[in-house]
């Protein structure tokens, strides 16, 4: 699934910053995340949640359903 998600066409620019300092980038990084839609941000945060879970699972196995039924009883 990563495999997949990689080998897609990117339509992103690649944009090199330099800074004086590593707050100077925190702030950049922070002004960059505020100011991207909210649309873009689902979209990245669902790209690396499949990254995420084809590199738990890379042979794309599906989770077994386990489920106990316990009767409780008068205590």
């Amino acid at each position: 699934m990563a495999a997949e998600i990689l080998k897609r066409k990117r339509r992103i620019k690649t944009v090199v910053r330099k800074f004086n300092s590593f707050e100077e980038a925190e702030k950049a990084e922070i002004k960059y995340w505020r100011n991207l839609p909210s649309d873009e941000k689902l979209r990245v945060l669902d790209e690396i949640q499949k990254m995420h879970l084809s590199a738990l699972n890379p042979k794309g196995k599906k989770f077994e359903k386990v489920f106990r039924i316990v009767k409780l009883g008068d205590e």
